[in-house]
């Protein structure tokens, strides 16, 4: 009998053993997480001039966020050290305060790269190729010698940390007790919804989430989660009265196929042409119409383009159809469905048309030019699809020109936007065939390493004194690099127009610029403030400029070139088409006339409009003149665009899944 007793005694105490241990590390981990919580949001926080006092509800919910994240991970955990720990305590121990220490290096990391990037970041990590990633990693020069060390210094740091939970005096009631209250509490912050978007717009709601919480969050829906499609879905297509226009629907097993009776709206502001017109399309990395043309809340920096919108057609309230790059030349080129990852990403690609394979087929000569890899979000595999004729990237330059200036690890995107307009010039065909040229900026792009860097800071201090701008919230002289950038790109086109005026088709050329999305490292106003970049089309055939406050988006514009060039030019399009956009308007007052969802990046799709109502991340804004939102509470509005923003999807995953774009 008292043999069994014995056994049961040290059982016991086996298992009491086991809990204090347990929690000596788990309540050093859960310090650390709350200590790193504070300390984001406080350093964050300064950097960009949030005054947290004013906006408690940011560390509140950043707190809690960040004490559910961790009760939940400590849980997992002592499921799994309550029986490891009884069969191997010594190994089982070790690993605990290896992944413990990890999972705080990885929250601090995620901390770095949002104090960097200003989005958290999420499952479109997973979106990304190998490649994508070090080509993104290298750019930032975040991967070198010392940052490895650093990394192994600070893991070997945070072991002994842990180690030192020894010392943590708790008691045999204490661990049983503690179980209970984290438990309880765990429960309470699961039930009660913990909502850091109310009254909180822009960086402040990002900076309210838990940047382990949210990856962890968009991680588990994005390889767990299956999306029900309903396909009878498609057996009607409906059209919205409101809308700017009417598409006839032609057949249900292609949801999106319609009759290509858009109406030419540009051609009444242009002279004729000596015969098709060339098209120059140039695609500026980051250029958010925050801090270009007017009516930018930022200020302007981009004193070019600002004289050429003056002699131009402009649209200050335009979209990107993506909140990143990889969506600007499906979106702007073919108004395509998103796909699951960017329609870049549907590979074999579903058959299609776009604005440059009917130029192809109308036998103009397509060329690409851009200063990095092509090979980046399958660039090269979607152009080449297209029938592009010439593509010259980073390994296509001429040995005259040298590579932006390189960060510590020796890496760099390749060449400067100035070297791609001017190398692309040099190689551009001589042919009599039309011709579309397309250049791609990269120089605006982290981490803002342009030639001249001083040259061009030192003008960013100049602007700032000369032009007075300030903004109530951010302060811009904190954004030297990203604004300079912006300010070398806008000299590069300044040049490239100079040169593109000495070629005898300059005449007979459209110039379409914009930007792909704008900046997340300069501080977003709004949640659709990612998206709103500026369009102009420019030509010397142009009868007069002007401005347009209607709203559009990247879906509109091969919608309407197309038309103008059907119309006007006998260029031969199809007569059915899967077009997503409608055409571009041309109303000098602010209006909305379309309906369209937005892709934030690779995995986020959460954003759709319709007229001027915008709903994202659940929540309803009305839009008004440049982009502005307002939150509205309209429970019937809600449920129209929630179901709206569902079919949207339904019909996008239906006609990629199954091939149905087009016949």
């Amino acid at each position: 009998m008292s043999q069994k007793t014995g056994i049961q005694s040290t059982f016991v105490s086996k298992i009491t053993s086991n809990l204090i241990k347990f929690w000596q590390i788990g309540v050093i981990f859960l310090f650390l997480q709350i200590t790193l919580s504070f300390w984001e949001v406080f350093w964050i926080g300064k950097m960009h001039d949030i005054s947290i006092l004013s906006h408690p509800n940011i560390l509140i919910t950043n707190v809690l966020q960040t004490l559910k994240w961790s009760l939940y991970a400590i849980g997992i955990f002592f499921i799994i050290q309550a029986f490891l720990g009884m069969v191997f305590p010594k190994l089982s121990y070790f690993l605990l305060k290896v992944i413990f220490s990890a999972l705080i290096l990885t929250a601090m990391g995620l901390v770095f790269y949002f104090s960097r990037a200003l989005v958290p970041l999420g499952a479109d990590v997973y979106t990304y190729s190998f490649s994508d990633i070090k080509e993104t990693v290298m750019a930032a020069g975040m991967f070198n010698f010392y940052s490895v060390m650093v990394l192994l210094v600070a893991l070997v740091f945070f072991y002994w940390l842990f180690s030192l939970g020894k010392f943590i005096n708790i008691k045999e009631k204490g661990a049983l007790i503690i179980p209970g209250i984290a438990f309880f509490i765990l429960v309470v912050l699961m039930i009660v919804p913990l909502n850091s978007s109310k009254g909180l717009t822009g960086l402040s709601y990002f900076l309210a989430e838990n940047k382990s919480f949210f990856l962890y969050q968009e991680s588990y829906d994005y390889f767990a989660s299956a999306e029900n499609i309903y396909f009878d879905f498609y057996l009607s297509s409906t059209n919205d009265e409101n809308n700017l226009f009417h598409k006839k629907y032609v057949d249900t097993q292609y949801p999106l196929l319609h009759k290509n009776n858009y109406p030419d709206l540009l051609g009444a502001y242009f002279e004729p042409f000596d015969s098709a017109p060339d098209l120059v399309f140039v695609i500026v990395e980051g250029l958010g119409k925050a801090y270009s043309g007017p009516d930018a809340y930022l200020g302007s920096w981009t004193p070019f383009l600002d004289s050429l919108s003056d002699q131009s057609l402009y649209w200050k309230n335009n979209l990107s159809s993506t909140g990143r790059t990889f969506g600007v030349l499906p979106g702007l080129f073919g108004g395509l469905p998103f796909g699951e990852h960017g329609f870049m990403e549907a590979t074999p690609y579903p058959k299609h048309r776009t604005l440059l394979s009917v130029l192809k087929d109308n036998d103009y000569q397509i060329n690409y030019f851009i200063g990095s890899d092509k090979h980046f979000d399958n660039t090269d595999k979607f152009m080449q699809h297209q029938g592009v004729d010439l593509i010259v990237d980073v390994n296509k330059f001429d040995k005259d020109f040298k590579k932006s200036p390189a960060e510590s690890n020796g890496f760099s995107w390749g060449y400067a936007d100035k070297e791609n307009f001017k190398n692309g010039l040099r190689k551009i065909p001589s042919t009599d065939k039309p011709q579309v040229n397309i250049f791609q900026t990269m120089s605006s792009h982290s981490p803002f390493v342009i030639p001249r860097q001083s040259y061009y800071n030192q003008k960013v201090t100049a602007y700032l004194e000369a032009k007075q701008y300030t903004h109530p919230t951010i302060s811009l002289s904190k954004y030297q690099k990203e604004l300079a950038s912006i300010m070398y790109v806008d000299d590069a086109i300044r040049e490239f127009f100079t040169d593109y005026r000495k070629r005898k088709d300059f005449d007979n050329t459209i110039f379409i610029i914009t930007g792909d999305h704008r900046l997340p490292e300069i501080p977003m106003s709004s949640l659709i403030d990612r998206f709103h970049v500026p369009l102009l089309m420019y030509s010397t055939k142009l009868k007069r400029p002007k401005q347009m406050a209607a709203l559009t988006t990247h879906f509109e514009v091969p919608t309407s070139l197309l038309a103008f060039l059907d119309k006007n030019y006998d260029i031969k399009a199809p007569e059915e088409v899967a077009w997503r956009g409608y055409v571009l308007d041309t109303a000098q007052q602010f209006q909305s006339n379309i309906k369209h969802a937005l892709m934030r990046n690779k995995y986020q799709f959460r954003d759709y409009l319709n007229g001027e109502y915008f709903i994202s991340d659940d929540v309803a804004f009305k839009i008004s003149d440049n982009m502005n939102i307002d939150q509205i509470d309209d429970p019937s509005l809600h449920e129209k665009l929630t179901t709206e923003f569902q079919q949207y999807k339904n019909e996008d995953a239906y006609v990629i899944k199954n091939n149905a774009i087009i016949p």
